[in-house]
């Protein structure tokens, strides 16, 4: 889990005019985030937010495991943000609506292979690269350490195993699924997402499954797999839907990776979580999603748009 807190000064926006009159209180809002964004959010957006007036106090988990916490009453975040908009749809259906009652998709992103440098199979991976290998080849190579996150908590985790059984189909390599992977949540390939990157950048990892924004914010090295495996193109939802794994009893399939975000019910402080979101689709928030490695895409409003605050309506309603 990552924790952190920001200060700043102001900025004449919605969210700087809500922040004001929360200082005097020393108002914070709360940001429950998907692991793979905490570079992003951490490096760039918490602090750029922060000199709105508010304090920025993010938590970076599977956004499945912050899902739970949620729902179970053990968080009572100001804004949560999904690397999949399947687990914000269950939200928005548990209990009537009594967690989330609407949310906004806003990026994309696809799998890649990262690798570390120094890793004694760092030359193979730039062969595939260049491609004088195959992928398939590489990740089934007998000895490489290779890593994923839990995919019991993380979309990141059972995406990885669903984009490996879409290679196995395109590669023509049958089984090569339960070759690389193993078993479900094998424990030798299994760490927190929050700490995935570490591992790699340390060189404890040969390789590891990451998004193509991960491997961006903290400049690793990765290669690219096929269009029909990675999980990127919206236009192939159909294709990747083909494919699934289930996991304690819940059947993930296949979709385009798309982050959403939502101002949950059970917020503490939800004017500081709107006036957040507010400042995410602003010029400046969409700059740093971009160079955090985002592909930003507003999409339309998912669940009962009434209920969002006026000026976030007012906000979709221009994008």
């Amino acid at each position: 889990m990552t924790r952190s807190s920001f200060v700043g000064g102001t900025m004449m926006s919605f969210a700087a005019a809500i922040a004001v009159a929360g200082r005097a209180e020393g108002a914070g809002v709360d940001v429950a985030y998907a692991g793979s964004l905490v570079t992003a959010f951490e490096r760039a957006i918490g602090p750029a937010f922060a000199k709105t007036g508010y304090t920025f106090h993010g938590e970076a988990k599977g956004s499945v495991a912050l899902a739970k916490l949620i729902q179970g009453g053990l968080r009572r975040p100001d804004v949560f943000v999904s690397a999949d908009l399947a687990v914000l749809d269950d939200l928005l259906r548990a209990q009537h609506g009594e967690f989330v009652r609407w949310y906004v998709p806003f990026a994309e992103s696809r799998l890649v292979v990262g690798y570390a440098p120094s890793s004694a199979f760092a030359p193979a991976f730039v062969d595939v690269a260049r491609g004088r290998r195959d992928l398939a080849d590489v990740l089934a190579e007998p000895g490489l350490r290779l890593g994923r996150t839990d995919p019991a908590l993380d979309p990141k985790g059972y995406r990885t195993i669903v984009a490996l059984k879409l290679l196995e189909r395109v590669a023509k390599r049958p089984g090569l699924e339960a070759r690389v992977l193993g078993e479900a949540r094998n424990p030798a390939q299994v760490f927190p997402e929050e700490t995935l990157e570490a591992r790699l950048e340390s060189g404890d990892l040969d390789a590891a499954f990451l998004y193509a924004t991960e491997s961006a914010a903290r400049r690793l090295p990765a290669v690219e797999l096929p269009a029909q495996a990675n999980l990127g193109d919206p236009k192939r939802a159909a294709e990747y839907g083909e494919k699934s794994v289930e996991i304690e009893g819940v059947v993930r399939k296949g979709t385009p990776i798309v982050y959403g975000v939502t101002v949950p019910n059970v917020a503490r402080n939800p004017d500081g979580g709107a006036a957040f979101v507010d400042f995410l689709f602003s010029a400046r928030g969409v700059t740093l999603l971009e160079r955090s490695g985002l592909r930003v895409d507003l999409g339309a409003v998912v669940g009962d748009a009434a209920s969002l605050p006026e000026h976030l309506r007012r906000r979709f309603a221009r994008a």
